[in-house]
């Protein structure tokens, strides 16, 4: 069969720093107008990626209108639950770990993996996972089969147009730092615009939160009454309590050893930055790498640097002894429990990391023009239970301080108090909360 082509501005899942057609979109505009592509062509290409985009979201609701009509008249099969994940490129975030322990434990359920990656497919098939195409017929059938379907970021992380009547579980991505979906761009587009978006976000049935001090930046966000909530954790998270069968299925198992073997005898930290839409406002141009070296080989640590797989680095750190680059597609959850510490800025990893208690320094070089345009939940400096650098010298400063165990971990009780805040439990079993909470729903 075919690979499905992507419509540009999906808005089922909201706009995240981590993810998006539209994010990728206007990331393309930024390149391009750094080569000087002229106005008139880049208007004329926005156009037409914007009536793609209508048409595509037009055919997405209807389909699952007709779709859910037809299903619920004669039904699905509730032990049949299909997983996707970020677009359907990917096997990682929430939805893997919860189809992982389901596989593992849940012998009256049938797990099966859909994905747009034939490589994806044959790697778990091979290891004894069901997982097939998710425009296949055998994938198409099952979808029309099943009785749930598990989300991250939006109905194209599945077929979107074989899923409608399904009881839809929307696992999502990470705590929202940054504004999303109707507390960002969807109340701004066209009545059309919204009214089918609005259709498609009341197509989810259940949303899984971290805890409940999470839960009203989703309802507004996500336009959702209290019910369709559940504080469960995330199952993404269980991997820093447990060893999950299947964990490295499907990324770069080497590298991640490869940490795990320095993490054994060394101090390693690791840098995970947002992506940005403006290019030169990404974290690699504000970052002295040569500097980073020579701080951490001073004290025979290393940092792991971790970037979006839509950026790339321009500097080689092939060339430093104590700077290791993971390739963008490996899935890092399963090596956060063997690292010492966490620079980042606004990126949803930094609530998770709060789970493993371990100090957490914030690079928010540019907090003010982000902010302004992003918008943001929460008071920054509420949330951040770390020190907070604006230039590169303060991120220096706090490794420093980090590194040589000066601080007596002045920022534990901070962390308790914001991990008490977002999480209702800190101690694992996440994928279990979530069956438990999809089986109540559906009865």
């Amino acid at each position: 069969m075919w690979d499905e082509v992507s419509p540009l501005g999906e808005v089922t899942g909201g706009r995240d720093g981590n993810v998006g057609d539209e994010e990728e979109s206007e990331s393309r505009d930024g390149e391009r107008e750094e080569r000087g592509e002229p106005q008139h062509r880049k208007e004329g290409r926005t156009r037409l990626g914007q009536s793609l985009y209508y048409v595509s979201l037009f055919f997405e609701a209807v389909s699952v209108f007709v779709v859910g009509a037809v299903t619920r008249r004669i039904g699905r099969d509730d032990s049949l639950w299909v997983f996707g994940a970020r677009g359907g490129s990917d096997f990682g975030e929430n939805s893997k770990y919860l189809y992982l322990s389901v596989a593992a434990d849940r012998t009256d359920i049938r797990p099966v993996w859909v994905t747009k990656n034939r490589d994806i497919v044959r790697e778990l098939q091979t290891h004894g996972y069901e997982a097939y195409h998710a425009f296949s017929p055998r994938g198409i059938w099952l979808q029309l089969r099943a009785g749930t379907v598990f989300l991250t970021h939006n109905l194209k992380d599945v077929n979107r147009f074989a899923v409608g009547g399904a009881t839809l579980v929307m696992l999502w991505h990470g705590v929202p730092l940054k504004h999303v979906s109707w507390d960002a761009e969807l109340a701004e587009r066209p009545r059309p615009v919204r009214a089918l978006s609005r259709y498609l976000y009341d197509q989810y049935d259940l949303v899984t939160l971290t805890g409940s001090g999470a839960r009203e930046s989703f309802r507004t966000g996500f336009g959702l009454g209290d019910d369709h909530f559940a504080e469960t954790g995330y199952p993404r998270t269980d991997v820093f309590f447990e060893e999950i069968p299947g964990a490295t299925l499907c990324t770069d198992e080497t590298e991640l050893r490869r940490v795990e073997r320095l993490a054994a005898d060394h101090d390693v930290w690791l840098y995970m930055p947002t992506f940005r839409e403006n290019p030169a406002a990404r974290a690699p141009n504000h970052v002295d790498f040569a500097a980073l070296e020579e701080l951490f080989a001073e004290r025979d640590a290393y940092l792991v640097v971790k970037l979006h797989p839509k950026e790339e680095l321009d500097t080689d750190l092939s060339a430093f002894e104590h700077l290791v680059e993971l390739p963008p597609s490996v899935d890092v959850y399963p090596l956060l429990a063997a690292t010492d510490g966490l620079i980042t800025d606004y990126s949803s990893v930094l609530f998770d990391y709060l789970l493993l208690d371990r100090p957490v320094v914030c690079y928010a070089y540019d907090l003010a023009a982000y902010r302004a345009e992003r918008g943001f939940y929460y008071d920054y400096d509420e949330v951040t239970p770390g020190p907070v650098a604006h230039e590169f010298d303060g991120v220096l400063a706090a490794l420093e301080t980090a590194l040589d165990g000066d601080d007596d971990d002045e920022f534990a009780a901070a962390r308790r108090t914001v991990r008490e805040r977002f999480f209702d439990g800190d101690s694992g079993g996440y994928a279990d909360a979530v069956y438990r909470a999809v089986s109540e729903r559906r009865g």
